[in-house]
């Protein structure tokens, strides 16, 4: 019996080598001595010629063999070749086909036949960017290439602009390999730059905008004459210059100003609308270069479509910044107008960018594992006729997966219909050894799932709290974080790995602050009502110290807090707080001041967590009203005294308090302490006041408030009150 099953396996085994056979065909064979010639045509110009010299490099690689390159208009029967040609004419990006035992790879332009070598190495050998990149093969050389006998592969992208802004892409390899865009090439103007263009420069003061009857250099007049010619002429310089670059961006600046002077009110401009005026400006610079393409962005100050035609040759950006909040937005409450607005746009001008966001900037240590979600939504962007997308990613920063991140973006970019998981695990494969690149793939999955099945938003701006409720499970990721630490020693020179850890464990560092004494907590609260800081801390602070430093991390989100700063402030604060007795956490007291709409969970005065310099995580805000709190004398009858922590970020409107009072539920005042005004543009205080005793001529009473009094400075500003503590 065992025999006949091993005959009919032979013979299956047999059946399915010849059918392997059949389709396919020895391309490449170190055995057979089948070698492969390069033939470029006759006339090639250097870009072409550097294309083939490309995929001689790629292919010694892979195998060893150097590839003779042939310029000739004929082929010699006796070899087989790979024809590499741009052909302007062709409908697609690119095409690869075979001719019997040829390859004709060709490109609509020299660009897009580079894109196409990478694609070849890619979809038929065995060469990954990382090996590339490194010149190094992981494992051993190949030694045969097999190639379908009906090769037939053409490809346009789904997308003509395809940026991920991350360093990664700053790469000119990276760039080639996954065919993207970089705005350093190709924009001679780009996002709010217009102020700088014109620094240093003596011009009128009519080149600003006039609100309310008076110039303000914080915004431009559009119709003035002596802005257009000014920037007419820079952009004349500019391409001259360089050629390549052929985009040009017209931002009003980054506000909500419109100019109402006479001659804007003439095109159009209401007091809220700048677009008329925006329009005219950019489509005098069309004409006067046909050639060029000019954008602005559907942001701010520029609102509606004008009422006159705009020119071929302009473009809008239209920013996701207030609708992106980490749910597909064919799914969210933003959809409708979404749509409603990229169709108005898309049908009034020949090209519409997308600018989309694909990180956590107050956090870039933040996973943010947004891949589903950008999927789903650059389907949409592609139904809706949008051509183009610049995703917004850290920039020159570090952010967590960034490569990752990069690599997938680009991918979808050009084909927003690949498969995600099959591409995410490809990628960690090439990059890390076996056991580490499963413990990756099934932990980055797991949290893309996550994040995408979860109704709750995650705005680009969020602090750690926000992402634990969105993806970030505490226990999944402490158990990851154990197995992902048990490779450090193997991959401590490796310094993406480095990076890695850094992020890992910052992120560990910032739920545990956020937990405050629970389970997974910085701290426990012992049976005497005192604070007990776990011994982990210290040796997470220790690692990241260590992984930040060999990795080259300073900073961790758009602001460059400092990576150093962090570890200090934590170091201070575990030092304060470890056997300080806290009587008052968790204990019940009412709010009695007005409270702002985001900022209602008042808890987070009591509940055993700290705030540090980023205003979003464990603060609480007061920007309408004073910060009143009504407090219960025997929840904290132990007490002597009451600690109070403040945030000052002066960039963000938050001030320390003026003052702090106590007072008996009549007014009466018990106990106060002045606040002194405090020249710190972002750093954070301790205040205490000692609680009033029975030998003071007014003791405390069973029910008292606390006042804390917002600066008492002009103009917008917010209180920051972290955790309260009697003590």
């Amino acid at each position: 019996m065992f025999q006949k099953y091993l005959y009919l396996f032979i013979f299956f085994s047999i059946i399915n080598s010849c059918a392997q056979d059949k389709n396919e065909f020895t391309f490449y064979s170190s055995e057979k001595k089948i070698i492969p010639r390069i033939s470029i045509p006759l006339n090639a110009d250097a870009q072409t010629t550097q294309a083939a010299g490309e995929f001689v490099k790629n292919f010694k690689l892979l195998t060893q063999e150097t590839l003779i390159v042939e310029r000739s208009n004929g082929l010699n029967k006796n070899y087989s070749y790979i024809l590499l040609s741009v052909n302007p004419t062709q409908k697609d990006s690119y095409c690869i086909y075979n001719k019997d035992k040829n390859i004709i790879i060709q490109g609509s332009s020299n660009e897009n036949l580079a894109f196409a070598i990478q694609e070849f190495f890619k979809k038929f050998t065995s060469l990954s960017f990382t090996e590339k990149i490194n010149q190094s093969l992981q494992d051993e050389i190949q030694n045969e290439v097999m190639i379908p006998n009906e090769l037939s592969l053409c490809s346009t992208p789904d997308f003509e602009y395809r940026e991920p802004y991350f360093s990664p892409n700053f790469d000119a390899d990276f760039r080639t390999w996954n065919k993207t865009n970089y705005l350093e090439l190709e924009w001679g103007l780009w996002g709010h730059n217009l102020p700088k263009l014109i620094k240093g420069s003596q011009l009128p003061e009519t080149i600003f905008a006039e609100v309310d009857k008076e110039r303000n250099e914080e915004q431009f007049c559009f119709t003035s004459e002596h802005f257009f010619e000014f920037v007419n002429k820079k952009i004349r310089d500019i391409h001259e210059n360089d050629t390549a670059l052929k985009k040009f961006m017209i931002l009003p600046n980054d506000n909500e100003m419109v100019c109402t002077c006479s001659t804007c009110k003439a095109v159009g401009n209401t007091t809220k609308d700048a677009s008329p005026a925006v329009f005219t400006f950019m489509n005098k610079l069309a004409k006067n270069y046909p050639k060029l393409l000019f954008f602005t962005a559907a942001y701010n100050s520029v609102r509606e479509v004008p009422k006159f035609k705009a020119s071929d040759n302009l473009g809008v950006f239209y920013s996701t910044i207030n609708i992106q909040k980490g749910i597909p937005i064919e799914r969210s409450k933003n959809f409708q107008k979404f749509e409603s607005d990229v169709k108005k746009w898309r049908n009034y001008v020949k090209n519409l960018f997308i600018w989309d966001y694909v990180v956590n900037f107050d956090n870039y240590f933040d996973i943010y594992p947004s891949l589903m979600l950008t999927q789903d939504n650059l389907k949409l962007y592609k139904k809706l006729g949008v051509n183009g997308v610049f995703m917004h990613g850290s920039e020159y920063n570090y952010s967590t997966f960034q490569d990752l991140k990069a690599t997938i973006i680009a991918n979808l970019l050009w084909d927003t219909s690949i498969h995600l998981d099959t591409e995410i695990k490809k990628y960690f494969t090439s990059k890390y050894p076996p056991k580490l690149a499963e413990i990756l793939t099934n932990y980055y999955l797991f949290t893309e799932s996550s994040f995408y099945t979860s109704k709750k938003e995650l705005s680009i701006y969020s602090g750690i709290n926000k992402s634990v409720n969105k993806y970030l499970d505490p226990k999944v990721f402490y158990s990851f974080y154990k197995e992902f630490d048990t490779h450090t020693q193997n991959n401590k020179y490796d310094k993406d790995f480095l990076k890695l850890a850094t992020a890992f464990t910052f992120l560990k560092l910032e739920i545990m602050r956020d937990a405050g004494f629970s389970e997974y907590g910085f701290a426990t609260l012992d049976g005497n009502d005192e604070i007990i800081v776990k011994n982990e801390i210290g040796t997470l602070l220790d690692k990241l110290l260590i992984y930040s430093k060999s990795a080259d991390i300073k900073t961790y989100n758009e602001v460059k807090y400092t990576l150093e700063e962090y570890i200090n402030s934590w170091r201070q604060t575990i030092f304060r707080y470890h056997k300080r007795k806290h009587y008052f956490y968790k204990k019940s007291f009412k709010v009695l001041s007005n409270m702002d709409e985001d900022y209602r969970n008042f808890k987070v005065l009591n509940d055993g967590t700290f705030g540090l310099k980023d205003y979003n995580t464990n603060w609480h805000l007061s920007s309408t009203d004073n910060l009143i709190l009504e407090i219960e004398k025997s929840s904290i009858s132990k007490a002597k005294r009451i600690t109070f922590s403040f945030l000052q970020d002066k960039k963000h409107k938050i001030y320390y308090p003026s003052f702090i009072e106590l007072v008996d539920m009549n007014n009466k005042l018990l106990k106060k302490i002045s606040v002194p005004a405090n020249e710190d543009v972002l750093n954070t205080k301790e205040i205490s006041i000692d609680l009033p005793t029975e030998y003071d001529k007014l003791p405390l009473p069973e029910y008292f408030k606390i006042v804390i009094k917002r600066a008492e400075i002009s103009g917008k500003n917010a209180l920051a009150c972290d955790e309260i503590i009697f003590n």
